[in-house]
């Protein structure tokens, strides 16, 4: 049935943009504002030609496995395609707004974006494999009009040559500081690299600046300009949900969790034994996590999450302590260990400012918490003779 769907959506398209045959086609470079929700903010792009908006970038939570595919790095996506007013008002009314780039083509080029953009229309060519940084919503559409102009293009260089990655992301979902403590979690020291202008393009606003002010390089050094006119279709005020800042910032619960262990320690310290449920919650929450960050760095084939250097202090060998603290709590080598943990904490925590990824704020107090622990625990068998 989808198959059928797909094709039916295929030959409409079809009729659509090639009704008017002999006519110029007018083509347009359409970029969305973020939006409010955690897969909005980054923007999108499309492609209008005459009245059909051509985008990709489009998934399905209910595909089977996605999730595990997504965290995999094999995520299929498809382009899809619908009317120019329906993308319009889709934006807009949800507060954001679309800015449309008339891009100067030939008769010829403007032909070759049409079929390239209706082959991939075709139902066996609308699935890709989807890739977040090189291969993505805006990404796409710049390769396609690129490919199929009569010369290369040549972009106005942005003054921003030491720019990451991270840098990029941050200032996306910097009104989303859990969002952007997830992602500082799982991607790694790739992210943190100096990126050329081209790369920065992943961003619809910055693919959006580029093509404003790019020229078309043609035989005999002669040049024109990518882009004619532009307009711009305000999103309706008042319909963008505001994300209102949180004074609960990963950075505040994390050092007022790390000052609460921290009297805890100490407490337990005076009470001269081992409390041992808040190590099964901590080693056991951080070795959850840590299997996340394995599976991510050694099995996903997402090209920013290795090496992750968070892994240093956020692994599943933790676990192993905590094992032997729930069976083995009077034997020498569970201290031993404690030990191990603590000088690797510590040079950890050390590294952490010297490394070459860009730490979120709150990994600094979760690096120490470990430390804190297997330092309660060697105080005490010492306070209680056992060492």
């Amino acid at each position: 049935m989808k198959k059928l769907y797909s094709l039916l959506l295929y030959l409409c398209i079809t009729l659509s943009v090639t009704a008017k045959a002999g006519d110029t086609l007018y083509v347009s470079l359409l970029t969305a504002a973020p939006g409010s929700q955690a897969y909005e903010l980054f923007g999108h792009t499309g492609i209008r030609i005459r009245d059909i908006v051509f985008h990709y970038g489009l998934f399905d939570f209910s595909a089977p496995h996605f999730f595990y595919r997504f965290t995999k790095g094999e995520t299929d996506y498809s382009i899809g395609a619908e009317s120019y007013r329906d993308f319009i008002y889709s934006y807009v009314s949800r507060g954001s707004t679309v800015y449309e780039q008339e891009l100067l083509l030939s008769k010829a080029e403007a032909e070759r974006l049409c079929d390239t953009l209706l082959t991939n229309m075709r139902p066996e060519n609308r699935i890709y494999r989807y890739n977040f940084l090189f291969d993505n919503c805006a990404t796409r559409p710049r390769d396609k009009i690129e490919h199929c102009l009569s010369g290369p293009v040549d972009y106005e260089v942005s003054d921003t040559a030491t720019v990451t990655f991270r840098q990029l992301i941050h200032r996306q979902t910097v009104n989303n500081p859990w969002l952007t403590f997830g992602i500082d979690l799982a991607l790694g020291a790739p992210l943190d690299r100096p990126i050329p202008y081209r790369q920065q393009m992943f961003l619809p606003y910055i693919l959006q600046e580029a093509v404003g002010k790019a020229v078309i390089r043609e035989e005999g050094d002669t040049i024109r300009p990518l882009v004619g006119e532009s307009y711009e279709y305000t999103g309706i005020p008042g319909m963008a949900e505001e994300n209102r800042p949180t004074p609960f910032t990963p950075t505040v619960v994390c050092t007022l969790l790390f000052l609460l262990i921290l009297l805890f320690s100490i407490g337990e310290y005076r009470y001269g034994r081992h409390i041992r449920l808040p190590d099964y919650l901590i080693f056991g929450l951080y070795g959850l996590a840590g299997c996340l960050l394995f599976f991510l760095i050694f099995i996903s084939i997402h090209p920013a999450t290795s090496p992750n250097y968070s892994a240093l202090w956020c692994h599943p060998f933790l676990w192993v302590i905590a094992l032997c603290e729930a069976f083995a709590p009077k034997r020498r080598f569970t201290t031993q260990l404690m030990s191990l943990l603590l000088l690797v904490s510590i040079g950890v925590f050390i590294a952490m400012w010297f490394l070459s990824q860009v730490f979120n704020p709150a990994f600094y107090p979760l690096a120490l918490i470990p430390a804190v622990r297997s330092v309660t625990w060697i105080k005490i068998e010492l306070k209680n003779g056992r060492l």
